[in-house]
């Protein structure tokens, strides 16, 4: 397998899974289950606050 091939099923995954999560946190019947697809894809999908938060790396590493 080429790497683009291995590339395109990892974002496929990947965006797969983000929708679920999404679909399910906004329409699932119970609160647990909202609740931890929320937790989840809040793990997933990084925010800007959370890349803000880390610590710079010098250029000359």
């Amino acid at each position: 397998m080429s790497i683009g091939l291995l590339s395109a099923v990892g974002v496929a995954l990947y965006a797969a899974t983000v929708s679920v999560l999404a679909f399910t946190s906004a329409f699932a019947r119970r609160e647990e289950l909202r609740r931890e697809a929320r937790s989840t894809l809040s793990i997933l999908v990084a925010s800007r606050d959370a890349e803000r938060a880390l610590p710079a790396v010098p250029d000359d590493q």
